[in-house]
């Protein structure tokens, strides 16, 4: 492209491409190594600028004078970090391509995470909500990459799988990983959704007690956390009463309270109070909302099109 009068200016694309396989040139050859990071017995050699410029976590350490700095060897002792991962991590780094797979993918990204290595916790997370999430059907997993997303802050990972678990709820009770390996969190977070796709809250809250009686002694403990996420005015009264008024569910702290509000809701509706806005909303997401959505936008979009007898025949 033209400059100033006289002079061109030109975009040279491959200019950074050609910089990065210099840098990872030297590395294999040696060349220009000013600090090594030694995990467990193994050295990685490195530049200090290189990971600087693609690690936050290396740039603060080299850029604010502390030891590690000035040191030849840098020992990297936190636990996410693996020899195996450690070196997809630096691989990456200077070639700007990523290998991971099923068997690594987790430990990649905690070691990513750490470090701070922007560019690999993206591609780590691209691969799980693409290979892992979209493509599969697997609870235990899915549980796995929500604990993990929620643990190290990874919001659009967390969203996606939730999303995913969301939309299959139905089919998710089906397996027995939902009474097995379902964890309390993530079970609560999906009752808090709206687009929890079920055949009617009744189904939602019958999975609850199941999943709850499967391991009694353990989940009374959550009981209250999870029961109360699922949106009772929408429950059989009978329902409630039978699941509830026990003994043992009644000296639960929490659980007399829901049963309580459920009651006081069922004999006095209110539109406006607390309980219902919060656990007498109809889902966006169930069979009935959906089939009666569809009829009144059939109708609306033909009332002014067909005649009243039409309209009558047809309803």
């Amino acid at each position: 492209m033209r400059g100033t009068q006289g002079s061109f200016s030109y975009n040279m694309v491959a200019h950074s491409e050609i910089l990065l396989s210099k840098c990872a040139q030297f590395r294999e050859q040696g060349e220009f190594i000013d600090v090594r990071l030694k995990v467990g017995e193994d050295e990685f050699a490195a530049h200090r600028i290189v990971l600087a410029a693609n690690s936050d976590y290396f740039h603060a350490m080299f850029a604010h004078g502390m030891k590690e700095s000035y040191q030849d060897v840098i020992e990297l002792k936190d636990g996410n970090i693996s020899v195996a991962a450690m070196k997809v991590v630096m691989d990456s780094i200077y070639s700007g391509e990523i290998n991971v797979n099923d068997e690594n993918v987790f430990e990649v990204l905690l070691a990513a995470d750490h470090l701070q290595v922007t560019s690999v916790v993206q591609q780590c997370c691209k691969y799980l909500h693409t290979e892992v999430v979209g493509l599969r059907f697997d609870v235990q997993l899915y549980c796995r990459v929500i604990m993990v997303a929620e643990r190290h802050g990874l919001k659009d990972l967390k969203e996606a799988t939730e999303s995913k678990m969301a939309s299959m709820y139905r089919e998710i009770c089906e397996e027995e990983e939902f009474l097995s390996d379902m964890n309390a969190d993530v079970l609560s977070a999906l009752l808090c959704r709206d687009d929890l796709r079920a055949p009617s809250e009744n189904f939602v809250f019958k999975s609850v007690m199941q999943w709850i009686k499967y391991r009694k002694e353990e989940r009374l403990d959550v009981a209250a956390q999870v029961i109360g996420a699922v949106r009772l005015g929408l429950v059989d009264t009978s329902d409630v009463i039978e699941e509830l008024h026990t003994e043992e569910m009644q000296v639960i702290p929490g659980i007399n309270m829901l049963l309580l509000k459920t009651l006081i809701h069922n004999y006095r509706p209110s539109s406006s109070s607390t309980f219902a806005l919060e656990r007498a909303r109809p889902r966006l997401m169930n069979p009935v909302g959906e089939s009666l959505f569809l009829v009144l936008l059939i109708f609306t979009l033909h009332k002014n099109l067909v005649c009243l007898d039409e309209v009558t025949y047809f309803s």
